[in-house]
């Protein structure tokens, strides 16, 4: 929205827009951080000085099946390729070319990133330099950039979206059915031949095949289909096929990874994943109807509205808004169990949401301003060139991204070192990393130097 207020864009909001997308988006993006809340389990030992970090899942077994319920990123995905396509064509028609459509990406998703990055290097060095011996200090700061993974992955469909999109345009289904036999091929190497490095490649693979949702629903297929026949269509053959594969193969019901699960279907996705997110897709369609209906009344807009302006900053800051509770807690010495099988667990769980909630909010009002960096007017085209640099750019991201998914903030001063993949990654390397890709999106875009 740039400088525009939430009133003025609600004002503004022309007659075309599906506003069911951006609900899905704020939806999605809600269900995170209350999923991630729910999802903690920290056990605060003051007798014994301990501090553990643990998920519910790991020893909650009855909580694995609600996460088909709270695992809302298929629908993200899904709403960022409805977005991708339209912004793409947008940028085409105007003459803009890929290296405006990355820089526009990396200045959307990296720039609210990068001041987060930034704070949490302070954070990490301080943790570090204070606690040095604290069993809390190395898994308190690892797990705090491990929501990053999101963007790394969500880059990756970014990057590749207009290739896709002129491939959806040409073949159609054709490219859909490609992606989704791929994962079912790397699916079948990992589990079937024993292949498991291969096992990497479903990350794009799979979130890719969910990211070509978008482009059907973009070009208009729920209309042409019927959302209720197509959205129930979805969702059967989704629900069918997850529950035979639940049923005679080696897959779980959840959709979330935890510690000690004989087989993630999220870290690499799996096509139970994939079956999943159709299945969602699907219900999706099927909500959607009611919900637009609902969208037309000016004050749910608006809270809409409200939410999406800030929709990225409560995802990037609620992790921290989580260690802020517990370190609070910790601070006046609160115990707490961390045992989600005892009921006392839960009411430890409801009685600290509100002080959670209104440290997102705090942390949201604290860091709004930088949630979405002022828009270009001018573009710079297509150029082979531009576009060389704008895919290093969004490379540089990716991986910038992943080194933090995997390491986190630990090792700001002490250089521990992680693996992504097979690429050694410390958190100066990944800082690095994402300083390197907004640079260079800005240097794909920048006029060319004038001959005297």
């Amino acid at each position: 929205m740039g400088d525009m207020t939430v009133e003025a864009a609600v004002a503004a909001t022309p007659a075309t827009r599906d506003r069911y997308v951006d609900l899905v988006r704020v939806g999605s993006l809600l269900g995170v951080v209350l999923g991630h809340f729910a999802m903690a389990a920290v056990v605060l030992d003051h007798a014994t000085g301990t501090v553990e970090v643990a998920n519910v899942l790991e020893t909650a077994a009855w909580t694995r099946p609600l996460t088909l319920a709270f695992q809302v990123m298929p629908l993200f995905f899904v709403v960022g390729g409805f977005a991708h396509a339209t912004s793409w064509r947008s940028l085409r028609a105007r003459g803009g070319g890929y290296a405006d459509f990355v820089h526009a990406r990396i200045g959307r998703l990296l720039l609210p990133t990068a001041v987060f990055v930034g704070v949490w290097l302070v954070l990490g060095a301080a943790v570090e330099l204070l606690w040095p011996d604290s069993p809390a200090t190395a898994p308190l700061l690892q797990i705090s950039g491990q929501l990053l993974w999101f963007i790394g992955i969500y880059l990756i469909a970014a990057a590749f979206a207009p290739a896709l999109l002129a491939a959806h345009d040409r073949w159609g289904g054709w490219t859909l059915a490609v992606l989704v036999g791929a994962a079912v091929a790397v699916d079948a190497l990992r589990l079937a031949a024993g292949l498991d490095g291969v096992k990497w490649l479903n990350f794009a693979f799979v979130w890719l095949a969910i990211h070509q949702l978008g482009f059907f629903y973009a070009d208009g297929v729920a209309e042409r289909v019927g959302p209720r026949r197509l959205g129930g269509t979805m969702l059967g053959l989704g629900t069918a096929s997850l529950a035979a594969l639940v049923a005679w193969g080696p897959y779980g019901w959840s959709m979330v990874s935890y510690d000690g699960e004989p087989l993630s279907n999220l870290a690499p996705p799996t096509v139970a994943l994939l079956a999943f997110a159709c299945a969602q897709a699907g219900l999706a369609l099927l909500l959607r109807e009611p919900a637009r209906r609902l969208l037309e009344r000016r004050r749910v807009w608006t809270l809409v509205v409200a939410g999406g302006a800030v929709a990225m900053t409560a995802f990037l800051w609620h992790f921290t808004a989580l260690v802020a509770v517990h370190a609070g807690l910790w601070g006046v010495g609160v115990d707490l169990a961390g045992d989600p099988t005892a009921a006392p667990f839960w009411w430890a769980k409801l009685a600290m949401l509100p002080a959670f909630l209104a440290l997102v909010a705090v942390l949201v009002l604290a860091w709004r301003r930088f949630d979405r960096p002022p828009g270009r007017t001018d573009l710079a085209g297509p150029s082979a060139w531009r576009a060389c640099v704008a895919g290093l750019s969004v490379a540089c991201a990716i991986v910038g991204m992943l080194g933090f998914a995997v390491v986190g903030f630990r090792g700001v001063t002490t250089g521990y070192v992680g693996h992504v993949a097979v690429l050694p990654m410390n958190v100066w390397a990944a800082a690095g990393l994402t300083a390197a890709a907004i640079a260079l999106s800005r240097l794909a875009v920048a006029a060319p130097a004038r001959r005297r």
